[in-house]
């Protein structure tokens, strides 16, 4: 009978791709605060729009006017799937650790050396898998919302102001 064996964590690949995982963090953090300074550029420009179009309705900026719950739709929604993506996948890895725990627990006996090596391996692999899921989940969420905020904001500031 031949058993799975987890294959061993090096320390310094640890090392290394805890580090990728928190310059990915921190990429997250330099995207957040684009996006909060790009919406912060939309709102001022759309709140004048919106300003404009309810002193002269039939002058308003309709186009601008129709984008504005579409694409929040759409950058929201493409947020929403990668958290769901991600939460589905770290759902399934924790089941199948879960499920490699009690497949050991229910054998009737005490786990050997090389059983208890080898869980303490997948551990240190699932968990490090964790963190770098994490990591990328925060970005990815974030992405489309960053994407659309820094185009509008960029579009928006081409446009003469309609005021």
């Amino acid at each position: 009978m031949t058993t799975s064996r987890a294959r061993r964590i090096d320390p310094f690949a640890s090392w290394s791709r805890m580090m990728a995982a928190s310059f990915q963090l921190a990429q997250t953090g330099v995207r957040m605060v684009e996006t909060l300074s790009a919406s912060a550029d939309v709102i001022a420009s759309r709140g004048a729009t919106i300003g404009a179009a309810m002193r002269s309705p039939r002058d308003a900026d309709h186009a601008e006017l129709g984008r504005m719950i579409p694409e929040k739709l759409e950058a929201f929604s493409r947020s929403g799937s990668a958290i769901a993506d991600a939460w589905w996948a770290m759902g399934s890895a924790w089941m199948d650790e879960a499920q490699n725990l009690t497949s050991l627990s229910m054998r009737g006996r005490v786990p050997t050396i090389g059983e208890l090596a080898a869980l303490s391996d997948r551990a240190a692999a699932w968990s490090l898998g964790t963190v770098e899921a994490g990591a990328l989940l925060g970005y990815d969420a974030v992405a489309p919302i960053h994407r659309k905020a820094t185009a509008n904001a960029r579009r928006l500031k081409r446009l003469p102001a309609k005021r």
